[in-house]
């Protein structure tokens, strides 16, 4: 891998004492970019050319960092709605863009292993939102994600999707294929949105396996949410099977790296069982659906959210950032 094109990166910030954490900047979240202006190269692994006419599913994990930590970077790339053809051993170019920058920025080249990802190290880097795209120059496809950098006590509302903000749980399989879009669950949209107006950090934790990514971003932009952390799996045997855990382990490590997260939404018996043994607690996990209740969790009575967002939502205070 060639060296950072970067640098400027490195942490070199200093935090006031008890400083508040800094606000996500929605306007920044919510603001849209062209890709970066990639060269065009011939293709590394000449094989490759057999699959790169079929439709990309390349994805970018997205990644929350406590600030003063460095943090690796994971892209994905494949090819074909059916196949899923992991796009082996081609050069990808990633490049970063903060919230200051007028363009993006050339981090480094990667080679992609036999599974199709390909990974970049960053440096420390100070609080706030980075968008990372990582592209194949061979055919000028790519994908874009985020980095999150926190300072301890950020704090955040974790979203489930399926069945949580759509409808049901069924409605991915059309959105995947392009045959429908998945509906909202009435009062989804209120509800990101009034947290995010009061400052919190939005969290979208989604069992969907990684191919799921890339509709995932189209329907969150569709509804006109921001976006800033999305995770998907990028195994199927961890969410599909052992969903609970998977969410989990997801929620121990965003706190192991100074997150709050003060409340969470959810459906599903295994989104009820992972907030409360996480530790959210029952008062902050709220269920939605058949299963409201499960495993303690506050249950939401009606199949929508607008009297929720009334009495728990509206008066929720401000988060604790500036």
């Amino acid at each position: 891998m060639k060296k950072l094109g970067y640098m400027a990166l490195i942490a070199g910030f200093s935090c006031a004492a008890n400083a508040l954490p800094t606000c996500p900047n929605l306007a920044w979240l919510e603001a849209k970019f062209t890709k970066p202006d990639m060269p065009t190269t011939e293709y590394r692994n000449r094989l490759n050319k057999l699959i790169t006419w079929l439709p990309a599913f390349h994805m970018v994990h997205d990644e929350i960092s406590a600030e003063g930590h460095a943090v690796t970077v994971t892209a994905k790339f494949d090819y074909g709605a059916v196949a899923h053809k992991d796009l082996e051993y081609e050069t990808v170019k990633f490049y970063i863009r903060s919230e200051q920058d007028t363009q993006w920025r050339f981090l480094a080249d990667a080679v992609t292993n036999r599974d199709g990802k390909a990974s970049i190290s960053l440096p420390a880097l100070q609080a706030g939102q980075y968008r990372i795209y990582a592209g194949v120059p061979a055919d000028n496809s790519g994908a874009e994600g985020y980095v999150t950098v926190v300072q301890a006590g950020t704090q955040a509302v974790l979203f489930d999707i399926d069945g949580t903000l759509t409808e049901s749980d069924a409605e991915q399989i059309g959105d995947y294929t392009g045959i429908d879009r998945a509906d909202e669950k009435e009062g989804a949209y209120s509800l990101v949105r009034r947290y995010l107006e009061l400052g919190y950090q939005p969290v979208y934790l989604t069992a969907r396996v990684y191919w799921y990514a890339k509709g995932t971003r189209d329907w969150l932009n569709w509804m006109g949410l921001p976006q800033g952390f999305l995770r998907t799996s990028l195994s199927n045997e961890t969410s599909l099977f052992r969903t609970a855990e998977y969410k989990i382990a997801e929620i121990n490590r965003l706190q192991a790296q100074g997150l709050d997260i003060v409340r969470a939404y959810g459906n599903a018996k295994t989104d009820a069982e992972a907030f409360i043994r996480a530790g959210l607690g029952a008062s902050n996990s709220f269920t939605i659906g058949r299963d409201a209740g499960h495993y303690g969790t506050t249950p939401i009575e009606v199949n929508n959210y607008f009297q929720h967002i009334q009495t728990k939502v509206d008066d929720y205070p401000a988060a604790l950032c500036e």
